[in-house]
């Protein structure tokens, strides 16, 4: 898999773009299927078959569509819908021209597929998915990162990491 590697990620830019799609929600989950349906990409829940235990999802990004792997459980498929749509929204003139840039989203990340262009799409799901605007305000000291990702709708790590300030 080659990576665009030739600048540094954009993450504040990331962040900026998932708020903005995010400002007209006032209380989580959010709607991360209706947010990508909104921006004109179709979502398809597919069986990748022999792939299923590697790829958690992938953009075409010729058709405007999203692909995700319908094995795996509803927040991981939100968590691909929010990173991919963020590939889609940020990243997609640079694939368009070069497809062989583009990697599929795996199930699990290594060093050799977290380049920028990763990084920031992580960036943008993460902020679509749990705003700092809506975590801000109920993120009280001693509260467990289960609880806030039953609210927020997403993995305990992912909250874990939000709960940082990532």
């Amino acid at each position: 898999m080659v990576q665009h590697t030739g600048e540094s990620p954009n993450l504040g830019r990331a962040k900026r773009e998932a708020d903005e799609l995010t400002a007209v929600y006032s209380s989580p989950p959010i709607p991360v299927l209706e947010i990508a349906e909104r921006s004109g990409v179709n979502v398809i829940f597919a069986n990748f078959g022999p792939n299923s235990a590697r790829v958690a999802g992938f953009c075409d990004f010729r058709n405007a569509k999203l692909f995700v792997n319908v094995a795996d459980g509803p927040r991981r498929q939100s968590f691909t819908i929010a990173h991919e749509l963020g590939h889609w929204l940020m990243h997609r003139s640079i694939f368009v021209d070069n497809p062989a840039l583009y990697p599929v989203l795996p199930r699990f990340s290594t060093p050799l597929n977290n380049g920028p262009l990763e990084k920031e799409a992580n960036t943008f799901a993460a902020h679509l998915l749990v705003p700092d605007r809506l975590l801000k305000p109920v993120l009280n000291p001693g509260m467990s990162a289960v609880v806030l990702a039953n609210i927020f709708f997403v993995s305990r790590t992912m909250m874990e990491i939000r709960m940082k300030g990532r």
